[in-house]
């Protein structure tokens, strides 16, 4: 029974020694998108992390130990990397275009080439798309087969579309909502397009239940996309 105790002591003692040892990254935090990459990010004292004027995102120079490299001027080093993935930072999701504060009752949902949330204990997901190549109205385009094939699917789909704001943006709204799938399941699709400069948005709303009364309360989250 000693032995066993002693070779608890002396566990906790050589992980005690590890953490103790493990070097502190100053000025900022390592962060780490969802497919595992690790950034030593300069944060801001008000919580997100530091970009310069074309969005890039700012890291800190760190030795093979991880830590902080000074300059000559006795200053942490930095340099400036393209965000090429979503990056989770504790209540915030930074993207390439736009960052944003996950809603109260919201989580992330493995955000990375998109920004995906899901609402706590539903079916509720809000996906994030941009794009920077195609046009709004090819964008439109596209999705409006979607919502075509769906009503062609399911003779009961019951179909939406109309114009709203986000923002000071015009924006275009359409879904479609199937009741019942012949299995006794509801499904439930739907956009929010808008751009915002040389930015496509397309936000995709889905669930298993009809949220045609609850697209005000996504609209609300999207007005607090901070653009970049």
């Amino acid at each position: 029974m000693k032995k066993y105790f002693a070779l608890i002591i002396s566990v906790v003692v050589i992980l005690t020694c590890f953490t103790a040892c493990k070097p502190k990254l100053k000025g900022g935090e390592v962060v780490t998108n969802a497919a595992g990459e690790g950034f030593a990010a300069v944060t801001k004292e008000g919580g997100g992390i530091a970009r310069d004027e074309a969005g890039n995102l700012i890291v800190l120079v760190t030795d093979a130990k991880g830590r902080n490299v000074k300059g000559e001027n006795g200053e942490y080093q930095t340099n400036a990397i393209a965000i090429e993935h979503a990056l989770v930072i504790g209540n915030r999701i930074e993207c390439p275009d736009f960052a944003i504060e996950i809603p109260s009752g919201w989580s992330d949902s493995l955000s990375f080439n998109d920004l995906v949330i899901k609402k706590d204990g539903s079916e509720d997901t809000v996906k994030i798309h941009t794009d920077r190549n195609e046009s709004l109205s090819s964008v439109i385009e596209n999705s409006t087969k979607v919502i075509d094939a769906i009503k062609s699917g399911y003779g009961n789909t019951v179909l939406e579309n109309k114009g709203i704001k986000v923002g000071e943006n015009d924006a275009q709204f359409i879904s479609a909502f199937v009741p019942d799938n012949g299995e006794g399941i509801a499904s439930y699709l739907g956009y929010i397009f808008f751009k915002q400069g040389s930015v496509v948005f397309t936000c995709s709303v889905m669930s298993n239940r009809d949220m045609s009364s609850d697209i005000d309360s996504i609209v609300k989250i999207l007005n607090t996309i901070e653009f970049k």
